[in-house]
């Protein structure tokens, strides 16, 4: 049997972005899609990760499609749908203008544009079409119910709240840290190990795969790390021990303090996941809900993060908990500056892929010198962060698998292994990291037009 060649997903969606632009391209040479693309034509990462993606590759309901490489038969799919749902994006585009323009007249600077409306914008141009002459109210009352959402359901809400309850709400808080019981020696569950060692491992069929993942997610281990998280200075080196895993020389962590600390109630956030306040984790529920109709009201949703703020990872559900536990154990594997050896088949694949991509190359070569294991004083001045993230990637590959799963255990506390499966782990896990592959290489592209300037 021939062996289909693998393509990377990003240069079929490019492709096919392409060729929907030349399909609604219009008399004057210009195509709407032009607002969603980069200069040099091809799709903005976040056209791609808020409108292609989940609008129209669907990849919940497709997660094959997600893949990084694909295969003959999946690129096609992929083109097809693009260029089939052309007019519909073009609609979507000149949408987006019309929000845009709504969002001036309404003295709105705030959030990110692309993330904020282009989901919007594909929703109008499936309801309306291609805008007419009503277009302006149509979009006014868009930004209206984006930004001034339903009274008690805002952020500006949740600051009112905060400040009213200030005093029982900061006793709340002092009460669940005081009341947290110490978590007992976890000590090498090899059974956990195993399991994990299958889920991980790249020659293990799905179904053995679905069988131990579902043995690992309803254990108890995953929680009782979680717990552990919050009163054992080296818990995560113990996990990485009993899992084999080689920790890196700056062992992963998820607050700045170690362990971590109880979270303000409200004021400045360290970079960190669990280092932010619990008046941010609310905030953020709210703005990445797309119908907050179906939050509770904001007085029960800080009640409930509070709480949560001393669960097991400062998440809810059993199944998050093994997903965090999962990702602790890969991202410790990832070290896209500096390839080496690792425990996982999967872990050793997804770093690959990392390392390959031409950004990577580029700041081994260029941003941080040819060091393998360069110093601090090669960092970026103008992207702070950006030489650490690069040679510490668990930094921002952590930070954002707990900010997707903080909002999956809010809204989906009790979904369980048969819902999310070995291969949804999957998907989720390389989701993580082609997002923060997507942020870095922006950050790497501006670095060198400001060079070339």
């Amino acid at each position: 049997m021939p062996v289909t060649a693998l393509r990377p997903r990003l240069a079929v969606i490019d492709e096919a972005w392409r060729a929907a632009a030349m399909a609604t391209r219009e008399s004057t040479g210009i195509t709407p899609l032009a607002v969603m693309s980069g200069r040099d034509g091809g799709p903005l990462a976040r056209t791609v990760k808020c409108l292609i993606d989940p609008l129209v590759l669907r990849l919940r309901a497709a997660p094959g499609l997600g893949k990084p490489l694909l295969d003959e038969e999946a690129a096609v799919q992929v083109i097809d749908l693009v260029v089939a749902a052309a007019p519909t994006i073009a609609d979507a585009a000149r949408w987006f203008v019309e929000l845009k323009a709504s969002r001036r007249s309404a003295g709105i600077t705030g959030g990110n544009i692309q993330e904020q409306y282009l989901p919007r914008a594909f929703e109008l141009a499936v309801v309306h079409g291609r805008p007419a002459g009503n277009a302006a109210a149509i979009a006014a009352e868009m930004i209206d119910d984006i930004h001034r959402p339903r009274s008690g359901k805002s952020v500006d809400d949740l600051a009112a709240h905060i400040d009213r309850h200030r005093s029982e709400l900061q006793t709340a808080l002092d009460a669940v840290w005081a009341g947290a019981a110490p978590t007992r020696h976890i000590g090498a569950d090899h059974s956990a190990a195993e399991l994990l060692d299958v889920v991980l491992d790249d020659d293990s069929g799905v179904g053995e795969r679905n069988r131990s993942w579902a043995g690992l997610s309803s254990s108890e281990v995953p929680g009782r790390c979680g717990l552990a998280l919050f009163d054992r200075d080296s818990l995560v080196s113990e996990i990485l021990g009993t899992y084999l895993v080689t920790a890196p020389n700056q062992v992963p962590a998820l607050s700045q303090s170690v362990p971590p600390g109880k979270p303000s109630l409200q004021g400045k956030d360290g970079d960190a996941p669990l280092d932010r306040s619990i008046a941010t984790r609310v905030a953020t529920t709210l703005r990445r809900t797309a119908d907050r109709e179906d939050l509770p009201e904001v007085a029960e949703l800080v009640d409930a993060e509070i709480e949560r703020s001393r669960a097991p990872w400062a998440l809810d559900g059993p199944l998050w908990h093994a997903v965090m536990l999962v990702g602790v154990v890969v991202a410790a594997q990832l070290h896209p500056l500096t390839p080496q050896p690792c425990r996982h088949g999967y872990a050793q694949a997804l770093s690959r892929r990392l390392a390959a991509q031409a950004h990577i190359l580029y700041a081994r070569r260029v941003l941080l010198g040819d060091d393998p294991a360069p110093e601090p004083a090669a960092e970026d001045t103008d992207h702070p962060g950006l030489a650490t993230n690069l040679r510490e990637f668990w930094r921002p590959y952590l930070g954002r698998l707990w900010v997707r799963l903080h909002g999956r255990s809010v809204v989906e506390p009790f979904t369980d292994a048969a819902d999310f499966d070995s291969d949804a782990l999957r998907d989720l896990l390389d989701g993580i990291a082609r997002s923060v592959s997507y942020d870095q290489r922006s950050r790497i592209r501006a670095a060198i037009e400001r060079a070339e300037r």
